[in-house]
């Protein structure tokens, strides 16, 4: 038992520093799914290099980019469309789909290699929070030729930190932007913004510099324009409603994943050995009890052939010579004992086997009960996988099916404690900050549904439903309290007015 002990603790270590790992290279995974955007010029000399941006993949075979990188070719036509993606045989013709320069975005499609789509993060982004651009800048390609910009080439990487939200583009239209410090150039427009976890944020489609000052900050188009963009084109794009964590924060949550692994390792053997010891009980009740069968059967069998041998005795007795008066009358003293001492063994083997049966119903009994329970409660533990039910939704565009991780009663990814509910259902309400809304999150364990109701709130409702979730006391990770997140929820459902905006349904099941 050490020994198993000792190899799922190195398992453990080892699955965290993968998990560790995995955190790290997202971005270099995002890499995958960003092309570079060529504008080409078809002249009776043959094809020319007009211009070039960036874009990244957000469903099969669709590109996302910034309008105004093709622009040209929706104005002669002349010009085409095409992209080259990080890997493969380069030029790939696409054609635009829709075109909206009041966001500044664009949907390219085009046939090709498959390459990964990127998740798009709908939390809220913050000043200070970390942030990665991803693109073709032109300051990377300095004294290339065209066709050095057809062929295949990974994409540049900055980073820096969000400076500041803003409801306006640098042109004055009213698009929800982020400016942030990550160096961007002509040629990095179309590009994602990631965060440190490789989910896109916004999109880069302007880079400005004080008038005074000199300073260059890159601004992109907020994500909520993209999915409003994305939703009205008809895509589904993958989606993360979940906060990233920073390095502190994922090193925590997975020293609380190692923990809460021991624990659940800790509890299996617990239960084995429950298993196992009474199962040695129940084989020495039946290995006594089988002897003293055995025991009592075989006394049975003599005093059987003990009786028969005197009764074939008696019937000799008339052959036989005459014998003294006083030993006549010997064989009817002794037949009622004989009768006693059977019915006595007999009788005392009858209890030995009812002290057999009661003894094992009664170990027996616990096992039952624990398997009972496990029936009546259906394991939802581990990694979930969900599938969202368009059927029964409501307004589920550009949602897709999701996946996360769920511990203890009930705590979503290790990080967001759900209450009990009297019906046995779990439930978390949350308030979001960007959609102004109050999402409430249910999660009913014996059948695998997972609902999201959103709510609309008003400035007033709004204010006052952050000053409730401030002063509950239910903060984000699993060891909080049940209870002070039930308070919270009953606080928030006086918010929960009307009939939602949105209801999504989703159909979730344990992968392990």
């Amino acid at each position: 038992m050490i020994a198993k002990a000792l190899r799922f603790l190195a398992a453990a270590f080892l699955l965290a520093l993968t998990s560790t790992a995995a955190a790290q290279t997202s971005v270099d995974d995002a890499e995958r799914g960003i092309v570079r955007v060529v504008v080409i010029l078809e002249t009776t000399e043959g094809r020319m290099l007009y211009g070039s941006g960036s874009g990244f993949v957000v469903a099969p075979n669709l590109i996302v980019t910034a309008a105004h990188v093709v622009a040209p070719a929706r104005q002669r036509a002349e010009y085409g469309v095409a992209i080259v993606p990080p890997q493969g045989d380069g030029l790939i013709p696409a054609r635009i789909i829709r075109f909206s320069p009041l966001s500044e975005l664009a949907l390219l499609e085009f046939r090709g290699p498959d390459m990964p789509a990127l998740t798009i993060s709908t939390v809220e982004p913050h000043a200070g929070d970390g942030v990665i651009a991803l693109g073709y800048p032109d300051v990377d390609y300095q004294g290339a030729t065209g066709a050095d910009l057809l062929r295949p080439t990974p994409a540049s990487r900055t980073s820096g930190q969000i400076s500041s939200l803003r409801d306006r583009a640098p042109t004055g239209d009213p698009i929800p932007t982020i400016n942030h410090q990550a160096v961007i150039s002509s040629g990095s427009s179309g590009g994602p913004l990631l965060d440190e976890c490789g989910r896109v944020i916004g999109v880069n489609s302007w880079h400005v510099s004080g008038a005074d000052t000199r300073e260059t900050r890159g601004v992109s188009t907020r994500a909520s324009q993209l999915l409003q963009f994305l939703d009205e084109a008809g895509v589904s794009p993958t989606l993360s409603d979940e906060r990233c964590l920073s390095f502190a924060e994922r090193i925590e949550a997975e020293r609380a994943a190692t923990v809460q692994a021991l624990q659940t390792q800790n509890e299996d053997l617990a239960s084995k050995l429950e298993t196992a010891d009474r199962l040695t009980r129940i084989a020495v009740v039946i290995l006594i009890g089988g002897t003293l069968a055995l025991f009592v059967a075989v006394c049975v069998l003599g005093a059987i052939v003990l009786s028969q041998r005197r009764r074939q005795n008696g019937h000799a007795a008339p052959h036989a010579p005459a014998q003294p008066h006083h030993q006549t009358h010997v064989a009817p003293e002794h037949a009622p004992r004989r009768r006693l001492g059977v019915i006595a063994i007999v009788g005392g083997a009858a209890l030995a086997a009812i002290f057999i049966v009661g003894a094992a119903m009664l170990l027996l009994r616990p096992a039952q009960q624990v398997v009972a329970e496990q029936q009546d409660t259906p394991r939802f533990a581990g990694a979930i996988s969900c599938t969202l039910d368009r059927e029964a939704s409501v307004g589920s565009q550009g949602v897709s099916d999701m996946s996360f991780s769920a511990s203890g009663a009930l705590c979503v990814n290790e990080r967001t404690l759900y209450a009990r509910r009297d019906d046995g259902r779990f439930q978390r309400a949350i308030v979001l900050g960007e959609a102004r809304a109050l999402d409430v999150l249910t999660i009913d364990p014996s059948s695998g549904e997972f609902k999201r109701e959103r709510y609309p709130l008003s400035d007033d409702d709004f204010a006052a439903a952050n000053q409730a979730v401030a002063e509950s006391g239910a903060g984000r990770g699993c060891e909080g309290s049940g209870e002070a997140v039930a308070r919270r929820n009953q606080t928030l459902m006086d918010f929960a007015q009307g009939t939602p905006s949105q209801r999504l349904i989703w159909r979730c099941e344990a992968r392990n």
